[in-house]
This record gives C-alpha cells, structure tokens and sequence, in this order.
C-alpha cells in the first residue's frame, strides 16, 4: 500500500502550493484568501522511484462556526491515517499563536508519527536570516523552503520519503489475489452486495448511508481462484460531509482504489449516474484501474423487455469518451448477476495484464490503417511505421510515426476504439504514446 503524507498548517502558509510543487502539477486550489482549502485534497505521486500518497488538507483556524470546527475535525482524523504529517508555517510571519496550538495538537495526539517541521516562503535572503530564529522554537529543527520557487523541497522530499515504512515495497501487492473495490455513493448496496458475494452477513447493512466508515476486506473463494474484496465507504457531495468522520472515510476510499485490481462502482438504478458516481469513476481511471459498473437494486425497478437497453444507451451517452465501461444490472437482494460481476471482473483484471507481442500489434495496425488511412489538415501525410507495448502495470502503447503533431484527434479514437475490440480492453484504461521516429 502506498504511505500517506499529510500537509497541515494554519491557513495561507503556503500547503497547496507545496502540494502542487510535489506533484509537479495544478491540482489543489492556490488563492491568497485563508481557507480556500476546505476538504481534503488526496492525489498519487512519485519522486525518485519512490511511489507516494499525498493530502492537502483545509488549514487549523479555532474560530467557533461549524465550518472551522469541521475543517479541524476532518484535518485531526485525516492525520490518524497518516504515515508522516508535514507541518508548514509562514517564515515571513514567523510562529503565531495558531502555529503554537498546532504544535500542542500535533505534540500531543500524534507523537508516534513522523513530523517535519517546515518553514515556507524563504524566498530571500532577509528572511532566510530572519528564518533562524525558528531553530530555537523548541520544536525540531525546521527546513527551510520555498514552495513557490521549489529551493529546499528536494531535501526535504527526500528525508520524508526515507522516513516512511518499508520504501521499498512500494506498489508490490501484499497477495496474489485480485483486487476488487466495493464503491459507490453512500446507500448504494455496496455492503449488501458483499454478503450476498460471500454468503454471510460479514459487513454492517443498515438504511442509514454511512454506515460502513471503514475499508474492510474479505477473501472470496470462487473456481479456484481468490479475491480480495474491499467494501469502502460511500462517497458523499463535499457539502454533505459532517463532523469529519465521512470526509476520513474519502480517503480510506482513495486508498482502496489505489490497492485494487478493478473497481466496482455501484449505482442506485433507481436514481441513474450521478455526479458522484462519475468523480467515483474518474478517480479510478486516473489511477488506472479497471471499471465495472453494477447497476445494483435492478428488482425495485419497474421494466420491461426494453428496459434495460434504455438504461445502458442512456448510461453510455452520459459516459461519452468512457463508454467502454461494461454494465451489469444486479441485485444484491436476489444476487441477480452477483457472481457474474466477478468473473466479468475477473476477465478485466486478466486482460489488463496482457502483454501482447509486438508482431501481433503491427499486424493489427497494419489492418487498422488499411481500414482508415490517417488524414492531416495539413496535407502532410502521417505515417506510423511501427507499434510496441512498454512494460507497466497496465496497457500502454507507443506508436512510432514521422511526426507526432501530425496526429489527429478523430484518427486517434479510432485506433483506441480498434485496440479495445481487437484485444478486449472492454473497462480497462489504456495509454497511447505517438513518438517520433
């Protein structure tokens, strides 16, 4: 499993912008204005081989209105999860008195983490010298950075990455089993369809979303083979998260994404795709996972012969460029499709791992560009001359041609359409370089 770092500091000292430098990428929201940062920001990233989970958190202000009091809340139970907390304050300002209780909090709820203590915004040398005065708090020794510019971050990177358990069983599975999250928004069925899977009442079933606050695994045994399946919270609107204990279970819910094989993404069927359930979808995606959707509770819909169609035609149209998602309509109370769901997961997880010879690849693109020859704006001819598989975790493709840029968009849809039908990509995300040769 990835280790988890968290950035915490009162707010506007600079976490999101160090957040953003670590992953190289805009990502968390960056204003002048204290508190932009409400709810956790959690995204993937590697430095030096080293593979990594990251969260910008809303920044500790102990005003009295709910929205503060939430934003501690969420900050505190985030850092339970956490293998090395990054504590940030504004060199320029030096310690406040929110520094101060940060420092009491952390001191005393989480003394057996690793803490570094971070000066920001040592962008000159007038508060670098300034700056040194933070040796002497009575806290560790801080390092001295600048988010903004990036001085000092690769140090600190470092001691905070050779400080986390085990670095160097990042991204190796505990097991050979495959992998399967349990997700959907809260209510959905997840922990329903868990027991009917595992024929016993294991999980916690109750009308009241939110029930289920943890991921919890269990093993299923089925034709020989074993699967690991992760019940997860469900994922709530940000406005909907209370008291802290929901937006904690968000990041459980990252977490089991990041562990999986394929992620299974129940709907309601009475209540169609939401937007929940395409954030739901896209985290997976990003992280390259393979997706199944499970139209769970299909025995409250009213149907007939052509319902299901109108659903899935619908569901497709809602997806556009990830419609190559495969759809099951189940119920965990009949268990209608229950197994089917996982050997359908069992294929996508098998096919995700092929690798497929660089002979049977040309000759495919031989019979693609036969069947659509690629056309340019520009008048200038395309030519792809060869294609490979580049070793990853999942499928990624580099196509060789005389020039990259050449490449149309329409052209390239096409490809990927041909690839997924050829070699049964059906659910699995797939990467496509174009290189110059």
């Amino acid at each position: 499993m990835k280790p988890l770092i968290a950035l915490v500091g009162r707010p506007n000292v600079g976490k999101s912008t160090l957040f953003n430098r670590i992953l190289r990428q805009k990502s968390a929201i960056v204003d002048p204005t204290p508190g932009v940062t409400r709810d956790r920001h959690i995204s993937p990233g590697e430095w030096q081989g080293k593979q990594f989970l990251l969260m910008d958190t809303g920044g500790y202000a102990p005003e009295n209105d709910s929205l503060s009091v939430s934003m501690l809340e969420q900050t505190l139970r985030a850092f339970e999860d956490a293998d090395a907390i990054i504590f940030m304050v504004d060199a320029r300002a030096g310690l406040t008195y929110l520094d101060l209780d940060i420092t009491k909090i952390l001191q005393k709820t989480f003394k057996d983490k690793k803490i570094f203590f971070v000066a920001n915004k040592v962008d000159n040398p007038q508060v670098a010298l300034e700056a040194q005065s933070l040796v002497r708090s009575g806290f560790t020794e801080p390092y001295f950075i600048s988010a903004r510019d990036g001085a000092g971050v690769a140090d600190m990177l470092d001691d905070v990455l050779a400080s986390l358990p085990c670095p160097e069983g990042e991204g190796i599975e505990e097991d050979d089993s495959i992998k399967l999250a349990v997700l959907g928004r809260p209510n959905v069925g997840k922990s329903s369809m868990v027991n009917a899977l595992l024929g016993a009442e294991r999980q916690i079933v109750s009308d009241v979303p939110g029930t289920t606050r943890d991921a919890i695994d269990s093993v299923l045994k089925r034709n020989g083979e074993e699967y690991t399946l992760i019940d997860t919270a469900g994922l709530r609107k940000r406005t909907k998260i209370d008291a802290g204990i929901e937006f904690y279970s968000s990041i459980r819910t990252a977490r089991a994404i990041e562990r999986c094989n394929v992620a299974l993404v129940l709907l309601d069927a009475r209540l169609g795709l939401e937007s929940q359930d395409m954030k739901i979808i896209h985290m997976a995606i990003e992280r390259k996972k393979g997706v199944l959707i499970l139209v769970n509770k299909w025995d409250l819909v009213e149907k007939d012969s052509k319902t299901s169609k109108a659903f899935t035609d619908n569901l497709q149209q809602q997806l556009g460029n990830i419609g190559y998602i495969p759809v099951l309509f189940t119920s965990a109370l009949t268990k209608k499709n229950c197994y089917r769901a996982i050997d359908t997961a069992a294929q996508i997880a098998l096919n995700r791992r092929q690798k497929i010879s660089t002979s049977n690849l040309n000759r495919f693109l031989q019979e693609a560009i036969s069947m659509r020859h690629p056309s340019t704006k520009s008048g200038k001819e395309l030519k792809i001359k060869y294609m490979t598989q580049i070793e990853s975790g999942h499928p990624v493709f580099a196509f060789f041609c005389n020039d990259p840029e050449l490449l149309e968009s329409n052209f390239r849809r096409f490809l990927e359409k041909r690839l997924r039908e050829h070699f049964d990509f059906a659910g699995i995300p797939i990467t496509m370089r174009f290189l110059r040769k």
